[in-house]
């Protein structure tokens, strides 16, 4: 009887993830509720003049590229930094900032404004850093790995349990791709395996409402006119899936015949449904000591033309 009632069980389940047709009059209340509440955007990021073009939603599928040094793990931190304060919950996987405490450390500048090692400027003092500590405790975990390799499903599965004890925003921060453990199936390339496994973080990102951001490095630096041109998401190993399956693409760029400049550029390659952005790109100013960044005050933010602009693409 037990295991009637288990294969029973089974087939429920499976059944609940077919597809199922409705027409539009099935969703009557949920339109009339869209129409009164209206299409809102999503949280501010922190820098208005970026809001205009991004916003961030629940359950959706951001990708972040750029040259390596280029700052997108910088700024992805004080993007997290920022939707903190509004009470979003992240777990975070990102071995390209082990160890953990190192991580944490670069944290804690971007809350309190003052490097964490020694300097010449003031900085976070030792009596700070258990106030702080519990400060992070309250909205980010880390995930590390333990015993080596780490698949997306490892990371999911260890992701689940923190953030399904939150009710408000969550967030799921994958840092960077290339060093996941990738287990390919020897019938499927590799253009189709970064289809299908994008298509699942992404539908598993809908399901349970949970941003996910996920940081890809473009797969060759090829010079355009001696200079390195902005890396598009199709740059990426994968190719044109990296754009295609993304809600919104970022790209975060600096210009490296000019180190000493403190200018970085956050393009907004793509944006999913209008009401969440569009594309363009803004100016932010890094501040080397406290990984923060700056408004630029003289910066104008500019739209750019993009193919996949709009609703439904």
């Amino acid at each position: 009887m037990a295991d009637a009632e288990k294969g029973a069980s089974v087939l429920d389940a499976a059944i609940a993830q077919k597809p199922r047709i409705a027409t539009a009059s099935a969703w009557r209340r949920q339109i009339r509720e869209l129409w009164k509440k209206g299409l809102t955007p999503g949280d501010r990021t922190g820098w208005p003049s970026l809001d205009q073009f991004y916003s961030v939603a629940e359950g959706q599928l951001s990708i972040v590229t750029g040259w390596p040094s280029s700052g997108k793990s910088e700024w992805l931190d004080a993007l997290l930094v920022n939707l903190a304060k509004q009470d979003w919950h992240f777990a975070i996987f990102s071995p390209e900032n082990h160890p953990v405490p190192v991580h944490i450390a670069k944290l804690m500048e971007k809350i309190v404004g003052k490097p964490f090692g020694h300097g010449q400027t003031e900085r976070i003092a030792e009596a700070e850093l258990d106030e702080v500590a519990d400060q992070l405790g309250q909205s980010f975990a880390f995930i590390e790995a333990i015993n080596g390799a780490v698949s997306i499903n490892d990371v999911i599965n260890a992701a689940m349990p923190y953030l399904s004890k939150f009710e408000g925003r969550r967030g799921l921060v994958i840092d960077p791709w290339n060093e996941l453990e990738h287990w390919r199936p020897s019938n499927l390339s590799e253009t189709e395996y970064v289809s299908q496994t994008l298509s699942t973080v992404r539908n598993w990102a809908r399901t349970n409402k949970i941003h996910v951001w996920i940081v890809a490095h473009p797969q060759k630096i090829k010079r355009e006119d001696g200079k390195l041109p902005i890396p598009r998401p199709d740059m990426i190993s994968g190719s044109q899936h990296w754009w295609n399956k993304a809600d919104c693409a970022i790209t975060v760029w600096r210009d490296f015949d000019n180190l000493d400049s403190q200018d970085v550029d956050v393009y907004v390659q793509k944006v999913r449904f209008k009401h969440i952005g569009r594309p363009g790109f803004v100016t932010l100013r890094y501040d080397r000591l406290t990984g923060r960044y700056h408004e630029k005050i003289s910066m104008v933010p500019k739209m750019i033309a993009r193919p996949y602009e709009g609703v439904g693409f």
